[in-house]
């Protein structure tokens, strides 16, 4: 039998050099066609590095590693939402930052900006397990799958931590708004922010009733029932120029406006007929003003009916419309400013940290520790808040001086680097501290104009028991409108007057003659209208 024959006699079929038989259409040397298939664009894909760096890419670019694998369409949706995001924010900043500013302020914004974050968050780490799954290669050893997971997820933490820190950001501050600012309106009205417009047109002051509220042992009102500090701020809407107006806590008689039901039942003002009846002082009316009276005495509702007694006495006092109030419990203060990481003052004259001096019933306790007098004393909370209220052996006079001081030091020592790192301990101390009726619609707008007063250089006017012909147990208000009068200039906008300079009083004038016989401080130590920044430099004395 031949090689060339089976064992039936029939021809063998020839066979390629590759031991391939021969068939009809494939010469020698070809390949057959299973095996010139070409492998799937996947297969080609499925390296174990390919898939780690596509997926760092993901986490780069949004949805660049979905472009590799089964899912381009998706993977191109994520990049151009992503490049929308980018260009809308800078577009934002750049263009439309009071429009920016006011979202930031504003609840429901504030809202879909942390659920619109989570969702991105969610979508990129999805991308990204799914561009490592899909291109990682199908036999992957089991250390390479290890690494694979334990590289996803340091990728998604690295993606999502910084979202997710943003959107707990807006959760807190929404949140924040919703606590502290009313929902509803104000008994008093004023204009609407407006950012893409004026948003006080046809009003050109702004008033806030800042009241601190003396929260000790033994008191039982919301916030503190004896506001020691009484302050109306007046804000020049157009250019944030700023007027203190500081009424001392002990002052009797505090007016209403004529024909109003508190009027009706205090005819002579906030009294009983006895002027040093301390129930009947302007830190008292906060707390007994409302139990006197008795209910609906307003004639119509409100949220805090006691500070808003106080706002309209206030106002009445002044001559002016109050706008809003804004009530802060002293004691909380101590959070906050911990949270901002301590205020920077000047120590002119060593303050009391406690103490109590009571010539009347014999009582002197003598204060604990003294803050030192020295240049940018950085104090923390507590001793910024004995800077602020200690009374011991000074005048109200004094410590008012260091009042109007603390809040001109957090206005302009407030870092924002500061606040963002502190945020939830910021707005915890911010809930814990004050209450106001501002509406938090108005919150854009309020924001605008407090940029506008940051820059500018603020003045004080303080009514000083003996001086400029004011007595607290018997005020002249006809006298202390006109006062208020004297320091606006209506023709500019309600702009306040310049004040003549004043050299500081020199050390041995200022402390020979501190106090007149009634407690009140001389002349020289309080011209007309004071600038803040000037009333707080450091001129120590001694």
């Amino acid at each position: 039998m031949s090689p060339d024959q089976t064992s039936s006699g029939a021809p063998r079929r020839a066979r390629d050099d590759g031991g391939v038989p021969y068939r009809s259409g494939v010469t020698a040397g070809s390949a057959p066609r299973r095996a010139r298939r070409a492998p799937r664009l996947d297969d080609e894909r499925r390296g174990f590095g390919a898939s780690l760096g596509y997926t760092l890419l993901g986490a780069i670019i949004p949805g660049a590693g979905l472009l590799r694998a089964r899912f381009r369409w998706w993977g191109a949706l994520m990049i151009a939402g992503a490049l929308i995001l980018v260009a809308a924010a800078v577009g934002t900043f750049l263009y439309a930052r009071d429009w920016l500013i006011s979202q930031a302020v504003t609840p429901a914004s504030l809202t879909a900006l942390w659920i619109a974050l989570i969702v991105i968050a969610v979508v990129w780490v999805t991308s990204l397990v799914v561009t490592h799954l899909t291109l990682r290669p199908r036999d992957a050893s089991a250390w390479q799958r290890v690494v694979g997971a334990i590289v996803v997820a340091i990728l998604s933490f690295a993606v999502t931590a910084p979202t997710l820190l943003v959107a707990r950001r807006a959760y807190d501050q929404a949140d924040f708004v919703s606590d502290v600012f009313s929902t509803g309106p104000s008994a008093t009205k004023s204009a609407q922010g407006n950012p893409f417009g004026d948003a006080w047109a046809g009003q050109p002051r702004l008033n806030v009733l800042v009241m601190g509220g003396d929260s000790g042992k033994g008191r039982s009102s919301y916030l503190g029932v004896r506001t020691d500090t009484v302050i109306l701020a007046s804000i020049n809407t157009r250019t944030g120029d700023t007027v203190l107006y500081q009424i001392p806590r002990q002052t009797a008689r505090m007016p209403f406006p004529p024909g109003s039901g508190l009027a009706r039942v205090f005819p002579r003002g906030f009294t009983d007929g006895n002027p040093l009846n301390s129930d009947y002082f302007l830190n008292s009316m906060y707390d007994n003003a409302p139990k006197i009276a008795g209910p609906n005495i307003l004639g119509y509702q409100v949220a805090n009916e006691s500070a808003e007694i106080v706002k309209i006495s206030v106002g009445e006092a002044l001559g002016l419309h109050v706008d809003y109030y804004a009530l802060i419990n002293m004691d909380g203060f101590v959070k906050l400013i911990d949270a901002l990481g301590g205020v920077t003052v000047n120590v002119n004259q060593p303050v009391p940290m406690g103490g109590q001096k009571d010539p009347t019933r014999g009582v002197d306790i003598p204060p604990d520790r003294w803050l030192p007098v020295g240049p940018n004393q950085h104090l923390n909370g507590m001793d910024a808040l004995w800077y602020a209220r200690g009374r011991y052996g000074v005048t109200d006079y004094e410590r008012g001086i260091r009042q109007r001081c603390v809040i001109n030091a957090v206005i302009k020592q407030a870092n924002p680097a500061t606040v963002v790192a502190n945020y939830e301990e910021v707005t915890q101390a911010g809930r814990e501290i004050i209450r106001t009726d501002a509406p938090s619609s108005q919150l854009p707008a309020l924001v605008q104009l407090g940029l506008k007063a940051r820059d500018q250089r603020i003045r004080s006017v303080a009514f000083i028991n003996g001086q400029e012909g004011f007595s607290t147990a018997n005020p002249d208000w006809n006298a202390v409108r006109q006062r208020v009068r004297d320091t606006l200039d209506p023709s500019a906008g309600g702009a306040p007057t310049t004040p003549t300079p004043t050299a500081p009083a020199s050390p041995t004038a200022t402390s020979s003659a501190r106090s007149t016989a009634s407690g009140a401080p001389t002349p020289a130590m309080q011209p007309p209208v004071a600038d803040v920044d000037d009333a707080c430099a450091y001129h120590p004395e001694q």
